[in-house]
């Protein structure tokens, strides 16, 4: 089966799909190592069209399938193995969502557009109303701080909900459109100070995610992903308060935790992915091990020397690095510079080396 994948991002998606013995061809944005290894074929784009991106697709000739990758949905073809344009556009609109859980009872926080957040008590996280990854996300304490938030010219772009503490987590789970099966509970490392700066970013995850809740989580995954015919790879945010689990959001789209899911279960996301739109449901199996992947980002603009490729190469060809940059490539202030990838028999153990070679690559990009 011939499969394309166009994304910013596609190594793992890629890679998953090369494992599962499929021929895989691509459209990234970045060109890693790894990617460019797992495809049959790649192409490597910048800013370009949606009328240039269906050319760079018609050169790799006829596929039995397309996977759009998340900003990419809108792109049309004839067989493509996405949830539907409604579903993306339903889910990936905060605000609406919000209203869904709301009328499903689901634990949520309260949550306003920006002209209505009278009613919502302090601090208040503010987002973008569409879009994933918390690198814009930013918390204002007061009404000071939300008056001169509202000043900005795109406050009409972002929401605001109640600030919720606890443990940021997930679950990823495989749907057929009527109902869906998780796959494995993660941890999430949001605003790591060893991998990133920026506060609320996602840098990564631990699976599995082990607490009293785990089947509370799984209940709410799975009566959301049936209630909004999720199919595919699909995932739901979650955060772990010492009341329960409240869900933030839905992802419907394979997600960053898939490399994490994939070494602690030994499931292959991409094969599941697939059969499940012919109704298939994976038999979820209990993890192993814990896998931990974590992304390092840049503090400044840094280039890939050839020392700093070799040595994450290294890392790669031993399992412990992902979406390894080509030698000369440019990474500027808070972009992703790779990931690591860990795995143990404890939760401690994979977060100990996972620091460990986080801090040792953030290292050689501030020499």
């Amino acid at each position: 089966m011939k499969v394309l994948v166009i994304g910013r991002s596609t190594r793992n998606i890629v890679c998953s799909a090369k494992r599962a013995g499929y021929s895989v061809f691509a459209l990234d944005g970045f060109g890693d190592i790894d990617m460019v290894r797992c495809a049959a074929k790649s192409h490597v784009f910048g800013e370009v069209s949606d009328s240039e991106l269906y050319g760079l697709a018609a050169a790799f000739g006829e596929v039995d399938a397309v996977i759009l990758g998340a900003g990419f949905e809108k792109l049309e073809f004839g067989n493509i193995l996405n949830n539907t344009r409604k579903t993306i556009d339903k889910v990936g609109n905060k605000l609406k969502i919000s209203k869904k859980f709301n009328l499903m009872g689901i634990p949520h926080p309260e949550t306003a557009p920006m002209h209505k957040v009278s009613g919502l008590s302090f601090p208040l996280m503010v987002k973008p109303i569409s879009g994933a990854g918390g690198i814009l996300n930013t918390i204002v304490k007061n009404e000071d701080e939300l008056n001169l938030f509202l000043e900005r010219k795109d406050a009409g772009d972002f929401m605001a909900q109640e600030f919720v503490t606890g443990i940021p987590c997930s679950a990823s789970l495989i749907g057929n459109g009527d109902e869906a099966v998780v796959l494995a509970l993660n941890e999430q490392m949001i605003g790591m100070h060893c991998l990133t700066r920026m506060q609320f970013a996602y840098c990564g995850n631990i699976t599995p995610f082990n607490s009293g809740y785990g089947n509370k989580m799984r209940e709410y995954a799975e009566k959301i992903a049936g209630e909004i015919g999720l199919i595919g790879s699909n995932g739901v945010d979650f955060i772990l308060t010492e009341a329960g689990p409240v869900v933030i959001e839905v992802n419907a789209r394979f997600q960053g935790s898939m490399d994490t899911v994939e070494l602690a279960t030994g499931i292959n996301i991409f094969h599941a992915h697939v059969q499940s739109f012919e109704g298939v449901l994976p038999e979820p199996l209990a993890p192993s091990c814990f896998a931990a992947r974590s992304i390092v980002f840049a503090d400044r603009k840094t280039v890939i020397d050839s020392r700093i490729s070799g040595i994450l190469e290294k890392y790669m060809n031993q399992g412990r690095a992902a979406d390894v940059p080509q030698p000369g490539s440019v990474v500027e202030p808070d972009g992703p510079v790779t990931s690591l990838i860990e795995t143990g028999k404890t939760r401690a153990d994979v977060f100990k080396k996972i620091k460990t070679s986080s801090y040792h690559v953030k290292g050689l990009t501030q020499d």
